[in-house]
């Protein structure tokens, strides 16, 4: 393993501006993994690091060489893990990226995939449009419920958060390699490929128990606060359907409201 003992280092520099940068970001393509569980959580999904930086902190604790091992052997054997640069950051080189000042935990740097064909766009599974989820770690915990629910694709929309910021990836725990992500110019671009039922969340809509849910289609999550946009809300293929709620409760956050909402089109789904 190689030794970092430099601030100046050309490739920590660069890793912090990685982590800081979303137009960086996807320029090359790469993201970067903060935290022992996030980077098991991808290299179990088959992601090959290019570069995993190791703080010296961590290297001290008992279980450090055993997860070392671990994550070389779920790479398939030398091969793959010669592939992907194992570096050890030397006292506090690891403070400036973000998550990790007082963290001390490693870090890896990763390639990303994005898909942009709306051709393409799944019909036989559910997919989930983000309507300006300004958020990271909302985002990133609506990624993390969609997954676990069995959406298909998730696409941000116009004003959303990166979906590859540190924030973002360390909320969706794993939830960016079980999900087609998708790149669009607009929502209308979306609902133009839709042939099945497109549905958004609003406090205004007809109660969600009393939908019918069973056909897969597109869901609309707004913006915290705003919620859908006016062009989404008076759509004319859009159905609006709501969480009943208390009168002086005013709205959910967007990923607590997904999660009901996606529970409440399983369950009906069983019956």
């Amino acid at each position: 393993m190689d030794v970092i003992r430099s601030r100046s280092n050309e490739l920590v520099q660069g890793v912090r501006k990685l982590a800081h940068d979303a137009a960086l970001r996807r320029s090359q393509g790469r993201c970067v993994l903060l935290g022992e569980r996030l980077i098991q959580d991808w290299l179990a999904l088959g992601a090959v690091p290019s570069q995993v930086l190791i703080p010296q902190q961590w290297l001290a604790r008992p279980e450090a060489q055993r997860v070392l091992l671990s994550w070389q052997a779920q790479l398939g054997g030398l091969d793959r893990a010669r592939s992907c640069a194992w570096l050890l950051l030397e006292g506090t080189l690891a403070d400036g990226i973000p998550g990790l000042v007082t963290d001390a935990a490693p870090i890896a740097v990763a390639a990303f995939h994005e898909l942009e064909d709306i051709e393409s766009l799944p019909q036989d599974g559910d997919i989930l449009f983000f309507d300006g989820i300004q958020d990271p770690g909302n985002l990133g915990t609506c990624l993390r419920t969609a997954a676990a629910f069995g959406v298909k694709a998730c696409i941000p929309g116009p004003g959303c958060a990166d979906l590859w910021s540190p924030k973002t990836l360390r909320a969706a725990m794993g939830a960016h390699q079980r999900l087609s992500l998708w790149s669009v110019r607009s929502f209308e671009s979306v609902v133009e490929r839709m042939s099945g039922p497109i549905r958004a969340a609003d406090t205004h809509g007809l109660a969600a128990h009393e939908s019918d849910l069973r056909v897969p289609g597109l869901w609309v999550l707004g913006a915290e606060g705003r919620g859908l946009s006016a062009t989404i809300r008076q759509h004319p293929r859009v159905s609006l359907h709501a969480i009943p709620m208390q009168s002086h409760t005013e709205s959910l956050n967007a990923a607590m409201a997904q999660g009901i909402l996606l529970y409440e089109q399983y369950r009906q789904r069983q019956l």
